[in-house]
């Protein structure tokens, strides 16, 4: 049977560091990019259950997580 949707790879990369510690309380700060390559896709099963799929564009985000 022919593949219905074409293959692809999409790549993400996150990294972080703990910025304080102890017994008690952890802090640490994130950074994420979300579709590193920028590529673009869209794609549609056919389906009644799942809708048409788009691959979002390359996205920056940030955080600080608070562990207590």
């Amino acid at each position: 049977a022919p593949a219905r949707v074409k293959g692809r790879a999409i790549w993400n990369w996150l990294v972080g560091v703990d910025l304080f510690k102890n017994e008690r309380y952890k802090t640490s700060l994130q950074f994420q990019i979300a579709n590193l390559t920028d590529k673009t896709g869209l794609y549609n099963f056919l389906s009644v259950f799942s809708g048409t799929h788009v691959i979002p564009p390359r996205t920056f985000s940030g955080r600080v997580v608070a562990h207590f």
